[in-house]
């Protein structure tokens, strides 16, 4: 017999991955395309056009067992929402983050191009300082449409979620582009979805996307700025005040300089994180794995995940140490060793940029 409780958590699972598919608009945390509709006017049309996979959140009960019933709005600020009578999220507006104590989960949403401009003023500021906006560290807040900002090669396939208007409409996202209209076939909707999968297309009804495209090329470390946010809202546990090697400066100082070694990493490469700048932890958010690490190892790690090579990493740190690479190399070699042993792979994420 199985276990009641594994059971009954199937559903809720469902429901909550689900949501966060359509939140965050990124592909893949469940399997089909996820459609949520502000009215229940248009539930049979948008059935018909669903696929056997994807999933209808909807504000009513229908026997189809697609679908996944809702309980009040989530259109405004403020706004509350209970999804299968279990999971329940408050909406708030990107602006008032700063000035916000989260009760509970909170989608935070950038309602405006006031929104969008202060989200990247406090990368800006993280990417410089260090400082990160405590509250999207929170463990109960999800960031609306953060997949919106990365490229499309990042985020898999283009039809992930489809926000249906009480007009009928079907966009990617509250505020997003224009995918069709009920009634418009599901081919349609996806052609739609391809053809426009630049960055800033869940914007698109709040600021035009070719601008907010121009702002991400001038941040070519943005993806790495929403995957340490997403490293540490879902790291309980975390340092309280931490310090992100890349955000603000890094352990090895030429890497702040550019040059031969660009300080760019890709966004899925492991974070090396301190509280007290005596210990640091290495992070891998693909494997979820990590390794805690002295200041001097975690000065070589540092080297091997920007050069990727064990050579050029030993150059590197014997370079910033001001001393000899045989008096260095031992180390380095000792610590990839010790990364083999444990499955961590830190090479492979060099990118070029500044």
């Amino acid at each position: 017999m199985q276990d009641s409780a594994t059971t009954a958590s199937r559903p809720s699972h469902r429901t909550a991955t689900a949501f966060e598919q359509y939140v965050s608009g990124r592909r893949g945390i469940v399997e089909g395309a996820v459609f949520f509709l502000e009215s229940g006017d248009h539930i049979e049309e948008v059935l018909h056009a669903a696929e056997p996979c994807d999933i209808v959140i909807a504000p009513l009960r229908h026997p189809d067992p697609r679908t996944i019933a809702y309980d009040g709005s989530f259109l405004e600020p403020g706004d509350e929402i209970t999804l299968g009578g279990r999971h329940t999220f408050e909406l708030q507006d990107y602006v008032a983050v700063p000035f916000t104590t989260f009760a509970g989960p909170t989608v935070v949403r950038q309602f405006s191009a006031v929104g969008i401009a202060a989200f990247l003023s406090d990368a800006d500021t993280a990417r410089n300082s260090g400082v990160f906006v405590g509250q999207l560290l929170n463990t109960e807040v999800l960031l609306d449409s953060w997949a919106s900002s990365l490229a499309a090669d990042l985020i898999g396939d283009s039809l992930g979620r489809v926000h249906v208007t009480r007009h009928g409409e079907y966009r990617d996202g509250p505020d997003g582009l224009l995918l069709g209209s009920v009634g418009d076939e599901r081919a349609d909707i996806e052609a739609t979805a391809a053809a426009g999968t630049g960055r800033g297309r869940s914007f698109a009804e709040v600021v035009d996307p070719r601008v907010l495209e121009a702002d991400l090329d001038d941040r070519p470390w943005f993806g790495r700025y929403l995957a340490a946010l997403d490293l540490m809202r879902g790291w309980e546990g975390a340092p309280p005040r931490p310090a992100i090697s890349g955000f603000g400066r890094h352990l090895v100082a030429v890497l702040d300089e550019g040059g031969a070694y660009p300080s760019i990493l890709a966004a899925d490469a492991p974070f090396l994180v301190t509280g007290d700048g005596e210990e640091y932890i290495l992070v891998d958010r693909v494997s979820h794995r990590r390794l805690r690490l002295g200041v001097d190892s975690a000065r070589a790690a540092e080297c091997l995940i920007a050069t990727s090579e064990e050579f050029e990493a030993t150059a590197l740190l014997a370079t910033e140490l001001g001393t000899r690479v045989s008096r260095v190399a031992p180390l380095v070699r000792a610590l990839q060793d010790r990364f083999a042993a444990t499955g961590f792979d830190v090479t492979g994420y060099r990118r070029h940029g500044s």
